[in-house]
């Protein structure tokens, strides 16, 4: 179907001051010349620990943050510098559902209208938005009736189906998940991951699956990209990665992924060291300090990414 959308070489930099007496502006790297591309009907997983730049990627393609360099390429037009009528029309096509439902629902709002407002703002009348959410709440399974509630009176799943109809309400055809089912119980996650899939076959969706949670990844990814402070480390299809992991923080990170058969024994790797900051960085390979690998000349030069086979990509000076 071709390619929905492209990185070229992203960077967001936060300006942010260092220093306790003498103050200077320094620059907090937290995505740092990162490229992939995303196919249309697909779901690219990205992965990797807290503060590596995943979510930050998700908000500079919703426009959140601007970009400090590189391209965003969205059906191949260039989409990175975007005003007025022309962001308007591509925020119609790219949506989000955040990590905490709670948070992101306004609670003074009954259901009905946090899932219509974005029909509001293009002037529909109160019955058309009515009827149009009536048929999104059975989309996501929620009886009809509940769209005179308030979000504090459904339970976090159904939160989550709410944020996910809200979403779905202008037919956008990508959707940034964010750690979606981080904060459910493992019933609800199985049912709002079931919900996502069925969904994107449905409606022909794309997805930005943004997650810590290897195994959920696995389940719903068809090609998987590993972030270290800020940097792409590895990209490969999904059954590749899971199965044939290069990097060594990619194998470390499959290895911390409790097996699901206790006498099942796995190698375990601990990382040593210290995480390198993303506040001015030092050249060389970022994962250098708690790499078991580490020779001399990773200190010095910067890993590129590079086609190891077709499709496997990889950032280390000993592949």
């Amino acid at each position: 179907m071709g390619t929905l959308i492209e990185l070229q070489d992203l960077r967001k930099y936060f300006s942010i001051e260092s220093g306790f007496i003498k103050k200077a502006h320094v620059d907090l790297k937290a995505v740092d010349g990162v490229s992939f591309r995303i196919e249309e009907g697909d779901t690219f997983g990205l992965v990797g620990e807290s503060g590596c730049g995943k979510t930050t990627i998700g908000k500079v393609l919703l426009k959140l943050y601007e970009v400090t360099s590189g391209k965003i390429i969205f059906r191949g037009k260039d989409v990175t510098y975007l005003q007025g009528s022309s962001l308007d029309e591509y925020r119609k096509n790219i949506q989000a559902v955040f990590q905490n439902p709670y948070a992101s629902l306004n609670p003074r709002m009954r259901i009905w209208r946090l899932i219509g407002e974005p029909l509001i703002v293009k002037r529909w009348s109160t019955q058309k938005v009515k009827d149009k959410v009536a048929e999104l709440l059975e989309l996501v399974m929620l009886p009809v009736d509940c769209g005179s509630r308030f979000p504090h009176e459904m339970s976090a799943g159904q939160r989550q189906q709410i944020a996910i109809a809200r979403a779905l309400s202008i037919d956008p055809k990508f959707i940034v998940l964010d750690e979606p089912t981080s904060l459910l119980d493992v019933s609800a996650q199985a049912s709002i991951l079931n919900m996502i899939v069925n969904l994107q076959k449905k409606l022909e969706l794309t997805y930005l699956f943004i997650s810590h949670n290897l195994a959920v990844v696995r389940f719903l990814s068809s090609r998987v990209g590993v972030m270290y402070c800020g940097k792409l480390v590895e990209l490969a299809d999904s059954r590749t990665l899971y199965q044939s992991p290069v990097h060594p923080y990619t194998q470390a990170l499959l290895a911390s992924v409790p097996a699901p058969d206790p006498d099942l024994q796995t190698k375990e790797i601990v990382l040593e060291g210290d995480v390198i900051s993303p506040i001015n960085p030092p050249s060389g390979c970022r994962f250098y300090t708690r790499c078991p690998e580490y020779q001399e000349g990773c200190k010095e030069t910067e890993p590129p990414l590079l086609e190891l086979r077709p499709g496997h990509f990889v950032a280390c000076h000993h592949r």
